[in-house]
């Protein structure tokens, strides 16, 4: 697999994820389940190995969207 074949991957596999997300915290505004996965994106942008990342992307959004509800 190319890099420019993982990427893609990658790039797929999060707009998955921000589709399920988008489903299961439908209470919350598109704009916010988005940034929230981008803000756990943006910390992996240098890292080299790359094939956990959608993984860890939504363990750390999950994490953050649960406790943001369970606070209001």
């Amino acid at each position: 697999m190319t890099a420019s074949q993982r990427y893609q991957h990658e790039d797929q596999a999060i707009g998955r994820l921000r589709q399920r997300l988008q489903i299961v915290y439908r209470e919350r505004s598109a704009t916010e389940v988005q940034s929230t996965v981008d803000r756990a994106l943006r910390r992996f942008t240098t890292a080299r190995i790359r094939d956990y990342i959608p993984l860890l992307v939504e363990r750390i959004s999950r994490d953050e969207l649960s406790n943001r509800f369970a606070a209001r």
